[in-house]
């Protein structure tokens, strides 16, 4: 029954996840667009932390960690979100509520394999203001949606009870759309130009793990993961479009063409990442790692859809966060049971504003509730801010609740007895 209701699950959120929208943000406006995927929800709670890993949780970002996965596990994430974009002059609200992962992991005897979908980056923006560099009353709107999924194969392998390697494969694709328009006032019609990329390519991931134990209580894990730099392929394609403003409807286009300039298809390329992560603790009681990430994106380029006043960093993330639990084993008391968790990250973005750095710094918290057997929900909020009010830029207040699904279930067990 478990197997049935978990494919039936993974069914129909494989059908809402790829057309969905995961960012309210203009800084998705950048690159290949916001990030989306950071962990399942038990590692986000934790900050975002990818070097601890247990038997029944699938660990998305770290295939190795699948070598020492002891359960089948259906994993689902979800979360609501609520953006506050602020100015000097003016805020607004956006909310969002979007599908995070779904995933499926199975231990193999000598090996465990994991597969699933999940949103990669999203653009997702509408930014409208008046020109007053202009005598003449003009106003502009810049927009964009879409984003990349990313259906991903891993594959873990125990080469000691202590130490594990993995790989992943990704091939990512989706759809980008940028657009800019402009209005003068007392003309109903506006002028578009509009760029729409469909976007594909695979990339990769290699990671090790290792799990040691100290004093038969304690245990010592580290963790290191790369990813190489992703090829993709981009189809592009760019009209330039008259649009009348009070009913929006297309009144002309023309389709410009890309052949001459060499821009119909490009080469946009996902840059090389690198985690490290050490943590220690004691075993079913408390943990405590921390992590630094590293993504080489100041070599970016997409030379479809550029922006002058838009430039790339390498992005930096330092985390720290883990676990709590009171009372693993206790047969009376819920919440002796439930796994506390928490979690700090400080990040440099890759993406620089009129040359103005962007910066994140976020906190978070989760319950991991137990349910019958392996299996367990976990709950959490995140809180982080992003950018800045001044310097024409924009802030962002992040409250995001996430909730994490992980139903377990026993696979390739050899039965003793007939």
């Amino acid at each position: 029954m478990t197997r049935i209701l978990a494919f039936l699950i993974l069914f129909l959120f494989n059908v809402l996840i790829y057309a969905q929208n995961t960012s309210a943000s203009p800084y998705s406006a950048s690159g290949l667009g916001e990030r989306s995927f950071s962990g399942t929800q038990a590692s986000r709670h934790m900050g975002g932390l990818d070097v601890f890993t247990d038997s029944i949780h699938a660990n998305l970002n770290n295939p190795a960690g699948y070598g020492f996965l002891k359960a089948t596990t259906y994993s689902i994430g979800i979360n609501y979100t609520n953006i506050n974009l602020a100015s000097l002059s003016e805020s607004r609200n956006s909310d969002i509520a979007s599908i995070d992962y779904i995933a499926v992991s199975i231990p193999a005897g000598k090996f465990s394999f994991g597969f699933g979908l999940l949103p990669f980056t999203s653009v997702g923006y509408r930014v409208e203001g008046n020109d007053d560099t202009s005598q003449l009353q003009i106003f502009n709107r810049y927009e964009g949606n879409g984003g990349l999924n990313q259906a991903y194969f891993s594959l873990g392998l125990p080469l000691t009870s202590y130490f594990a390697i993995g790989s992943t494969l990704n091939y990512n694709f989706g759809n980008l759309f940028y657009r800019t328009g402009q209005f003068i006032e007392g003309i109903d019609n506006g002028t578009f130009l509009s760029n729409e990329s469909s976007v594909s390519g695979f990339s990769f991931q290699f990671s090790a793990q290792a799990k040691i134990p100290i004093q038969k209580k304690y245990t010592f894990q580290a963790m290191y993961s790369f990813q190489p730099i992703g090829r993709l392929d981009s189809r592009n394609s760019r009209v330039f479009s008259t649009q009348s403003l009070s009913t929006e409807i297309l009144t002309d286009f023309v389709q410009i063409d890309l052949t001459s300039s060499g821009i119909e298809n490009t080469n946009p390329n996902l840059s090389s990442m690198s985690r490290i992560g050490v943590g220690y603790g004691k075993n079913k009681k408390w943990f405590l790692g921390v992590q630094y990430n590293l993504i080489k994106s100041s070599n970016f380029s997409n030379k479809f859809f550029e922006r002058k006043n838009i430039s790339y960093q390498d992005a930096k993330k330092w985390i720290i966060g883990g676990y709590f639990i009171p009372n693993y084993a206790s047969f009376t008391n819920f919440w002796s049971k439930v796994v506390y968790r928490f979690g700090f990250r400080n990040e440099q973005m890759s993406t620089l504003f009129n040359n103005i750095p962007l910066t994140e710094m976020g906190i978070s918290f989760g319950l991991g509730l137990p349910l019958g057997g392996l299996s367990n929900v976990n709950v959490g909020l995140e809180i982080s801010q992003r950018g800045q009010k001044d310097l024409g830029l924009i802030q962002e207040s992040i409250i995001s609740f996430r909730v994490g699904m992980s139903l377990n279930d026993i696979w390739f067990v050899k039965r003793k007895y007939n």
